[in-house]
């Protein structure tokens, strides 16, 4: 079975893309909210950096700094991915109802 339609009995059919794992087709959220996650929990650990992460002391980088740009960073990306995603479900509903017309008057 390359790249066909896997449908489990009662459940919904998922177009198995080669590259992209089963857990990601099922829950395509997935990625960006983990992003998001991230980025608040940095946020939240950059407020006591320096006890949390002393190595960035020693070596004389401000940890709160390198904190806040990582959460930044990751932030940006959950945003982005997200959008993607919307922008993946639009165009994969668009391709479906062009694919398969309904019947009008049936």
């Amino acid at each position: 079975m390359i790249s066909g339609q896997f449908e489990p009995s009662g459940q919904q059919q998922y177009i198995l893309v080669p590259g992209r794992s089963l857990l990601l087709q099922r829950h395509p959220v997935l990625i960006p909210v983990v992003l998001i996650i991230g980025s608040v929990v940095l946020c939240i650990a950059s407020f006591s950096a320096d006890t949390l992460f002393p190595v960035l002391a020693l070596i004389g980088a401000p940890g709160a700094l390198v904190c806040l740009s990582v959460a930044f960073v990751l932030g940006v990306s959950g945003v982005l991915a997200s959008i993607i995603t919307i922008i993946e479900g639009i165009d994969r509903h668009r391709l479906r109802t062009t694919t398969f017309p309904q019947q009008k008057g049936a």
